[in-house]
């Protein structure tokens, strides 16, 4: 819950608090760029941190990092010391980057349990990034840097609780670190469960991207006042919390997840043909009931097939690919909706998110590798 209330509370304070400072929207994107630069970077190694060492261990470090990283920026004057306070945040999200849903994948062996879990965490943290936006406006009223300091008290206290109330697990494999980085980097070459999943992810990043950077703008051009953009975006997020309850009642099975992705290709591709601003917005609440469904199967299936000694690493490399991905789809979403207009732009982005459920469909035809020590939902009553 506390996880969930941090980004809430930070909300766009961190970007006002920087323009607060004095920083031009150039150096504003320079500081954002870099802590996107610093997670890229040490996405990849510190997902092996994880497995050798322990996922809750790493994930406290990651977590108090990143908190410790905003404190700096909140307290910074100027762009050097935004600057290494963002570091220091990308650094911590890399390493809290593929330690929670592993740690809980292993703690409990049971993957219908983990997607009961993971759907309930979804499901609560809606209303709680709720009540987080509401915070964070009184702090800023009080002093601009507030939210800034509070969400990073926040996660050093997110961290500490984790260290606290989790027992620990990392890969079973007695592996050292530099072998559970080579492990893991042959898993993501030679596994093709995940190289059909990497390529859904791929062709998903462009309606995901289309989505999250241009509904707002979509519909102030569909004639929504800005006033009502705030209370619509807060709406949303208590949205995602009923398709979370409805993962709940749904298999984490390559076919529900393809059909899942199907649905949400169509909402994208229909947010372009929208007639009006009403249909636009039933269908913006739809996105979030589908996404809010599709994150924790895509978490449990993901995760069947990623062998155990190295589920983090693994977790960690397809963070930095989808990182990737994301850069890539957001330029060239942006070049379409620049020249083409948002209309297009989404039932282009659309279209791709269709075709990005044949790869999760085909998973129907691999087996889970038993040898990862993967695990199988326990029968009702075992």
């Amino acid at each position: 819950m506390v996880s969930s209330l941090n980004p809430g509370v930070l909300g766009p304070y961190l970007s006002l608090w920087l323009k607060n400072i004095g920083l031009g929207f150039s150096e504003i994107g320079l500081v954002q760029s870099v802590s996107e630069l610093a997670q890229l970077l040490t996405d990849f190694p510190t997902g092996g941190v994880a497995d050798r060492y322990g996922r809750i261990k790493t994930y406290a470090l990651g977590s108090s990092l990143f908190g410790l990283g905003l404190l700096m920026v909140a307290l910074s004057g100027g762009l050097i010391g935004a600057l290494l306070g963002a570091s220091l945040s990308g650094l911590g999200s890399a390493l809290v980057s593929g330690t929670m849903v592993p740690w809980l994948y292993d703690s409990l062996k049971d993957r219908k349990a983990v997607k009961a879990i993971l759907g309930r965490v979804k499901e609560i943290s809606g209303p709680v990034r709720f009540a987080g936006g509401f915070l964070g406006g009184v702090l800023a009223n009080i002093a601009p840097n507030l939210p800034v300091l509070v969400a990073g008290a926040l996660s050093i206290l997110s961290g500490a609780m984790a260290l606290i109330l989790l027992s620990d697990n990392r890969g079973k494999a007695e592996l050292n670190y530099s072998g559970i980085l080579r492990r893991g980097l042959a898993e993501v070459i030679g596994n093709r469960g995940l190289h059909l999943l990497l390529i859904s992810s791929f062709l998903l990043s462009f309606p995901a991207r289309a989505f999250f950077t241009f509904w707002m703008l979509l519909m102030k051009a569909r004639g929504l006042p800005a006033k009502y953009l705030g209370p619509i975006f807060a709406l949303m997020l208590l949205t995602t919390s009923m398709g979370a309850r409805l993962s709940r009642r749904l298999d984490s099975t390559p076919k529900t997840l393809a059909l899942l992705t199907v649905v949400l290709g169509l909402e994208i591709l229909l947010l372009g043909l929208a007639p009006n601003v009403w249909t636009s917005l039933a269908l913006l609440f739809a996105v979030e009931v589908t996404l809010g469904a599709r994150g924790p199967l895509m978490a449990v299936l993901k995760n069947d097939f990623i062998p155990s000694e190295v589920r983090s690493t693994v977790n960690s490399t397809l963070s930095t690919v989808g990182s990737a991905f994301m850069a890539i789809a957001n330029t060239a979403i942006g070049t379409l909706a620049g020249n083409l207009g948002f209309e297009l732009a989404y039932v282009l982005a659309g279209s791709l998110g269709l075709l990005s459920a044949l790869p999760i469909w085909r998973l129907t035809f691999l087996s889970v590798p038993a040898e990862g020590g993967n695990i199988t939902e326990k029968p009702d009553g075992g």
